[in-house]
């Protein structure tokens, strides 16, 4: 099981829809950032789902950007890593590890736009610090890797005011 990273367009809320939704009323922006429809109701459900798929805009999924940050093993070696280093340097990154490398089950969970700013503040931070000359250099590696994906998805999220979904 993989941590996946996501940004939903924003093609619902500026009305750039090539295919209209089946039931516009019903249809709203979950807090994820993702279109849902307001509706138990399964034939109406499965109508959405097929609207989703078709794409109903020039985004594929309706995502702008999107990205797997790691399987759950890789993902606990991120946050030791890290959080070794931030202990070290009498830091913290309470978005960063709290809410995106932490140890857990991220289904339906996502940065609200408040968080997707703290976590920009925190990714400028980490590049300040300097102590990755301490860490092996694959840890280092890895360590970039994520944090540029995240630079992405943050500078993406931010452009759209959309959240970072997982």
């Amino acid at each position: 099981m993989g941590l996946d990273a996501v940004v939903f367009c924003d093609c619902v809320e500026k009305g750039c829809l090539t295919i209209p939704h089946p039931y516009p009323r019903l249809l709203y922006i979950a807090g994820n950032g993702s279109p849902e429809i307001r509706s138990k109701d399964p034939v109406r459900i499965d109508e959405h789902d097929q609207w989703m798929n078709l794409p109903p805009c020039e985004h594929e999924d309706m995502m702008l950007d999107g990205c797997e940050l790691g399987n759950a093993g890789y993902i606990a070696h991120l946050y030791k890593i890290l959080s070794g280093v931030l202990t070290k340097h009498n830091q913290t990154c309470p978005i960063l590890l709290g809410k995106v490398l932490y140890d857990g089950t991220h289904c339906g969970d996502h940065l609200t736009i408040r968080d997707v700013r703290r976590l920009s503040s925190e990714l400028d931070r980490l590049e300040t610090m300097e102590p990755w000359t301490a860490l092996l250099r694959e840890d280092a590696r890895q360590i970039a890797g994520v944090t540029e994906m995240l630079r992405r998805l943050v500078k993406t999220a931010l452009a759209v005011n959309k959240p970072i979904a997982f």
